[in-house]
């Protein structure tokens, strides 16, 4: 699978910057657009430039898959009109857990969410299976998690059962890994889909290899 190695802005943490599926890819405004042309060939998708609440953190803030893109309440009217411009399915989420993408992870119908979302999720969620879980001590499931239709990849301080239990949800395979020498939190270093991934300029060889048996066919 295609892989890019960069930096965003001079920082190692490309994952907080964008979110991929195996239709699209959303970046926060700002990229040289040499660069945006890369992330296109790497991920084989088309890739738009976004803002949410005036900021280019999307990778923070969103979630969902190819289907169904998950944005928080905090979007700017402007910034919603951009959004609709680009005809891509999306539903707007009113909780306090705005970071949406350090809190839930999609997978086909599977929603893993952080435990302490409000009871109203469900219903605002109700086209998928909701499981609230923690990974490993730490209820941001969605940034310690990397998944894509081949596999996922979760931080290091899981534990047998909870791998067992992932598996098990997604149907996938599970590996243990970090991003950008030894951070746990790979969902910061890291944006894939099921066609290649960007990943932050300082994962080591050996993260790189664990990242690809995790994603790769």
């Amino acid at each position: 699978m295609p892989v890019m190695k960069i930096n965003f802005h001079g920082n190692s943490n490309v994952g907080l910057y964008g979110f991929a599926t195996d239709k699209f890819c959303l970046i926060g405004k700002g990229l040289e657009k040499n660069i945006l042309k890369k992330i296109e060939e790497a991920l084989e998708v088309p890739v738009y430039e976004i803002a949410i609440n005036n900021s280019h953190l999307i990778g923070v803030y969103c979630s969902g898959n190819e289907d169904l893109l998950l944005i928080p309440d905090i979007i700017k009217e402007n910034e919603e009109k951009d959004l609709k411009k680009l005809k891509l399915p999306y539903k707007i989420i009113k909780t306090r857990f705005c970071a949406l993408g350090n809190n839930i992870v999609i997978k086909d119908e599977i929603a893993m969410v952080n435990p302490e979302f409000e009871d109203n999720l469900k219903e605002q969620l109700d086209m998928f299976e909701i499981h609230k879980l923690d990974i490993g001590g730490h209820n941001t499931v969605g940034s310690c998690m990397v998944a894509n239709k081949y596999g996922c990849l979760v931080n290091r301080d899981v534990s047998e059962k909870e791998v067992e239990k992932i598996g098990k949800l997604m149907n996938s395979k599970v590996e243990i890994g970090s991003v950008n020498m030894g951070n746990p939190y790979v969902r910061s270093g890291i944006i894939a889909n099921s066609k290649g991934y960007i990943i932050g300029g300082n994962t080591s060889g050996v993260e790189l290899m664990r990242i690809d048996q995790a994603l790769g066919k």
